[in-house]
Formats: structure tokens, C-alpha cells, sequence
């Protein structure tokens, strides 16, 4: 019965929080593509479920012509000068992606057929080449089955969706059991890590709460992410436009999942995101270079630093020249500094008199965002001043160590 109950008060929350609309999304966006990849097409599925599947995926795209093929770069064009190339994987790879950024699979036959044409390689014929509409269960399908093919030509390790999967239970398994469910990550096209309609971490978070603040300020920046703990939020930065981002985080073994996540999401928004993650603690920004940054970002988890420590983080931010973006948790048991209005103080203090409460009502993790004192000539960000209430947060007295990745 108590589970009953806590099931039932995370969907009202959910209800709530994200509207009833959400639901269709989780049956069409995750819930589907998942049991289409698991019952019909991917490695899994029974044989007559493949056959339908891929009957129904030749019936949904078309072939392409040569002259679409020749403009989106991966065909040579009839008539033209060219020559046999012998080729290695890496060569191959740009025109793989290339196509598959246009829609196009069914490439594995031009493998063994590619040509030179005046410097850039091109592939002689794709007897096989379909035009899908992206974002489909049959464009998934095609594109893991070139990568597939890909590899066992090349004897390479292209991403795939069976990799992905096989990769992420291997290192969830490796993380300490509270992190295992935390900080879900919505990759895309039924591709998830725990539980995607929780709005108190991860990606749920990030779209409830950060993305309205947050991604007009990271679009086009250089980002340091502080405590980055498994990289949701930062790999959420970067799909918002952010350059580039550094993440830090003390765990090594959650600093490993956080660089798998990077790599997933790259391969699955066909996208090279340009993501690093420094196992450290967070104080590293105070004891070594780690480059000039235009945005630094603490998700509730700067808090888990000494006082002093906090500050000087702040301030070296401000002397930066950096906007400023920390998450708060006014739920938090203890004597942590993690409620608003101490990291508004310490804001304040600390050389980003600008600073901007953004909070959500019945949401305990407000955001708060500043330019330093130089830079306010950028104008006042906008705010959305709103109450908040508690929920349950991480202990506080567990080790420093342990306290700088604790869950955000």
C-alpha cells in the first residue's frame, strides 16, 4: 500500500509539474521505440518480428535518386574522373555520417566499392541506399544496421544501439547503489538512464526547471560545470548550444558514467559534442588553470564545500569575467548553505551584485544567475520570482570527498 501511495503521489507531481501531454510523449517517445528496438527489429527480436519490421520499412521510405546522393556528397557522380581508393574505416566514417545526417541508410554494399574523386572519396554505387523520415523506428533501424555492417568490414567499435545498451548496464552496475537511478538521462528514441519523468534530476530537472534559465546564457559558451556528478545537466548544456563543457566530479566511477553518457548522446544526436570530464574535486578550479570559461555552473552541488572554499569560487568566477549559474536546495536537512538565500548572500557578496532568483512554486531547487559587477552593463537577467518547498535532500555528513558528488 505505501508503494501504491508513492506511485500515485509521483504521478500528480508529474501531472503537475509537466502536464498530462507528458504521458503521450512516454508511450510514443520512450516506451515504443523501446519495445519496437527490443520486439521487432534490434538483436533480440524474433526472426518473422525482423522480416515484418523490415517489410514495413521499405514500405515507409524510398529509394533515392543518383543526383540526391550526389548532392548530399556521398556518390560520385556519373561520368566523372575517378579512382579506386583503398580505404581504412576513418575514411569511410564522413561519408557514413554525412548520409545518415540526411537520412540516408542502407550503405553497407558501397564498403567495398569506394572512389577518389579530384582529392575526396566518394562511394562508387548504394544499390541499397533508402531515404527515411528521421527520427522513425525504421531510420534507427537502418542507420544501427550500417554501423553494424561498419564495424565487422573495419573491425572497428562504432557505437550502436546494442553497445549503448550493453555499455550502460555494465557501468551502471559499478556505481554505489544510490547513484544508479539518479540523475536520469533522456538520450533519445527510447534510449534511457533511470527513471526520465522524475523532475528532480537529470534531464527531467532540466526541462522543468533549468532550461528556460539556463540555456540562453550557455548557447555559444564555454562552460565549466562544478560537481557535474553523471553529466545530465551538463550534456544538457551542450544539446542547448553550449561550445564546449568541463566537467568535475570527485567520483571516479561516476566521472566514468558521466564520459560514456557524452559519448551516447554524440552518437545519438549525430552530433560531437565537446565534452570532458576532470576527476577531481571541485576545488581544483582554485588550485590549478583550467582555462577560461564565459559560464561556470555549480547544480546543487557547491554547497558541499567549506565556506571559504565556496567564496573563493565565486570569486575567482567573477574575476573570470563568468556568468554565474548556482542551483539551490531550500529541502536540505542539516547546516549545508545550500538554501537560496545563502547562496544569494554568497552571491552577492562575492562579486555578482546582479544576481537573479529564479524559483518555481512547490520546487525547492531554485536557480540563481548573475553577471559579475563588470559585466552588468549586459542588462538584468530575467526572473521569475516564485515560492518554493522542501524535498528530501542528500545527507550532510558524509566525508567531504564523498559530500562533492553527492546527488544534485
Amino acid at each position: 500500500m505505501q508503494e501504491i501511495r508513492r506511485v500515485a503521489k509521483g504521478l500528480v507531481t508529474v501531472v503537475r509539474r509537466r502536464g498530462v501531454s507528458y504521458f503521450r510523449y512516454l508511450v510514443t517517445g520512450v516506451a515504443a521505440p523501446w519495445t519496437l528496438y527490443r520486439f521487432a527489429w534490434g538483436p533480440r527480436a524474433a526472426r518473422p518480428a525482423r522480416r515484418l519490421f523490415a517489410g514495413a520499412a521499405r514500405v515507409s521510405s524510398r529509394r533515392p535518386s543518383p543526383g540526391e546522393l550526389e548532392a548530399i556528397g556521398v556518390l560520385a557522380a556519373r561520368g566523372t574522373r575517378a579512382v579506386r581508393a583503398v580505404v581504412a574505416g576513418a575514411d569511410v566514417l564522413p561519408l557514413l555520417d554525412r548520409a545518415h545526417r540526411a537520412g540516408v541508410t542502407g550503405l553497407a554494399a558501397g564498403f567495398d566499392d569506394v572512389l577518389q574523386v579530384d582529392g575526396d572519396l566518394r562511394f562508387a554505387h548504394l544499390p541499397d541506399a533508402r531515404v527515411f523520415r528521421q527520427g522513425s523506428a525504421s531510420y534507427f533501424a537502418g542507420r544501427d544496421a550500417d554501423r553494424v555492417a561498419f564495424n565487422r568490414r573495419f573491425n572497428a567499435e562504432l557505437m550502436t544501439e546494442e553497445r549503448a545498451r550493453t555499455a550502460l548496464r555494465t557501468i551502471t552496475a559499478r556505481l554505489p547503489h544510490a547513484y544508479r537511478d539518479y540523475a536520469p538521462i533522456d538520450f533519445g528514441h527510447g534510449l534511457v538512464v533511470g527513471q526520465v519523468a522524475s523532475t528532480d534530476s537529470g534531464t527531467g530537472r532540466w526541462e522543468y526547471c533549468n532550461l528556460p534559465v539556463v540555456s540562453p546564457l550557455v548557447a555559444g559558451k564555454r562552460v565549466l560545470d562544478l560537481g557535474c556528478n553523471n553529466g545530465a545537466l551538463s550534456l544538457m548544456m551542450l544539446r542547448a548550444g553550449a561550445s564546449r563543457v568541463l566537467g568535475v566530479e570527485v567520483s571516479p566511477e561516476i566521472a566514468d558514467a558521466a564520459r560514456l553518457h557524452g559519448e551516447i548522446l554524440s552518437w545519438r544526436d549525430m552530433h560531437p559534442y565537446d565534452f570532458t570530464v576532470l576527476t577531481s574535486d571541485m576545488r581544483v578550479f582554485l588550485q590549478q588553470d583550467l582555462g577560461v570559461f564565459d559560464v561556470v555552473t555549480a547544480f546543487c552541488s557547491l554547497y558541499y564545500l567549506p565556506g571559504q572554499d565556496m567564496a573563493a569560487v565565486v570569486r575567482k568566477a567573477a574575476g573570470m569575467g563568468a556568468a554565474l549559474i548556482l542551483q539551490a536546495n531550500d529541502g536540505i536537512r542539516g547546516n549545508l548553505p545550500a538554501r537560496t538565500r545563502d547562496l544569494r548572500h554568497l552571491m552577492l557578496e562575492n562579486g555578482y551584485p546582479g544576481t537573479v532568483v529564479h524559483a518555481l512554486a512547490g520546487f525547492a531547487r531554485p536557480v540563481l544567475a548573475g553577471h559579475p559587477a563588470r559585466g552588468a552593463r549586459q542588462g538584468a537577467l530575467p526572473g521569475r520570482s516564485r515560492p518554493s518547498s522542501g524535498c528530501a535532500p542528500p545527507p550532510s555528513d558524509a566525508p567531504l570527498a564523498q559530500r562533492a558528488s553527492l546527488p544534485k
